[in-house]
């Protein structure tokens, strides 16, 4: 039976979760950030730990199928450090973040190395702690900043457009922002990490207004980290200390939450098991197993795939993707019965 989050005539219906904590290969190491391409494809940005530099970008599919992956632990031309994120160009190229390099990196389709751009600094069209990246309509790429708090916009090649942001808690200030979308209008929306907050601005850096403030309850967030927004408006906020996608209309009014839904293995989960009869008894050992594998774990990032009205959730300490399918105008099937 479909797990189904449902308000008003919304409904998410959760799908299927893709990976496991792998080191290589079938699986993910800190997923924080994700960029869905045509055909069912995705390109997770895995940045690993201090002591599992195991960062790198996959290429997968919805299916479960493992592509390739590249860019590995470097800091050669082509490698990440500390690996931020990820996003793909209307060509498909992938544009990558490291924010102990402060570069961009960028690679074909293939993962093929073509390029990289940026210096570090305080500077206009200096790079300090790069994190979230979004292209706009016009094909610019507009970037966090998390260290100087600031959001600036540069071409492909990395020419220096324009800027905004200051370090601060006032209404269009910043503290430590992360991850970043861009809307159908061309609206910016900023995660305002330490300011427990969504802070949006027109594309010209104008402030528009904030959704969120800090807490647990319904409306409130604690250090959101990731942003995303999808056909309809409605805002996806990554709120990871309090473990959950808090979701707002796009009024920034409360709609519901979403706290990980994977009652099932994934694919490459289950061959992991299936190889390893410990970790199958291990597992029998847990308390309240499957309300503990279902939800998520310090969830980093998310992306909406509008062109199939789909939410991907990075759920990063458990090093896999939870899968959902947004349906509007939904039509309740046990409302006649």
């Amino acid at each position: 039976m479909a797990i189904e989050t449902v308000v008003g005539n919304r409904a998410w219906i959760y799908s299927h979760n893709i990976g496991r904590n792998a080191a290589a290969g079938m699986g993910f190491s800190m997923p924080i950030g994700v960029a869905p391409a045509k055909d069912g494809v995705l390109f997770v940005a895995s940045r690993g730990s201090d002591t599992n530099p195991n960062q790198r970008i996959s290429k997968v599919t919805l299916d479960q199928d493992f592509i390739h992956e590249f860019g590995r632990v470097g800091e050669e031309q082509g490698s990440h450090v500390f690996l931020t994120g990820v996003a793909l160009d209307r060509d498909e190229n992938v544009y990558t973040t490291d924010e102990w390099l402060n570069r961009v990196s960028v690679f074909d389709n293939d993962g093929n190395f073509l390029r990289s751009w940026g210096e570090a600094g305080e500077d206009e069209g200096q790079l300090n702690g790069p994190s979230g990246l979004a292209f706009d309509q016009d094909e610019n790429l507009v970037i966090v900043n998390s260290l100087n708090s600031r959001v600036q916009t540069f071409s492909k090649d990395g020419k220096y457009l324009s800027g905004f942001g200051l370090k601060g808690n006032g209404e269009d200030e910043l503290d430590m922002p992360w991850g970043i979308a861009i809307d159908n209008d061309g609206d910016i929306y900023v995660a305002d990490w330490n300011n427990h907050r969504i802070q949006k601005f027109d594309s010209g850096g104008a402030h528009l207004g904030s959704i969120g403030r800090g807490g647990s309850g319904p409306g409130n967030l604690r250090h959101p980290s990731g942003v995303a927004v999808d056909g309809d408006g409605d805002i996806y906020a990554v709120d990871w200390m309090n473990q959950r996608i808090a979701i707002f209309n796009s009024e920034g009014m409360p709609l519901v939450f979403l706290s990980g839904d994977a009652v099932e293995v994934s694919k490459w989960g289950q061959m992991s098991i299936d190889a390893n009869p410990d970790m199958l008894r291990r597992r029998r050992q847990v308390n309240n197993l499957e309300d503990q594998q279902r939800r998520f774990r310090m969830p980093v990032g998310c992306a909406f795939d509008r062109e199939h009205n789909r939410l991907i959730v990075c759920d990063s300490q458990r090093g896999r993707l939870q899968i959902y399918h947004k349906e509007t105008n939904y039509a309740d099937p046990q409302a006649n019965l």
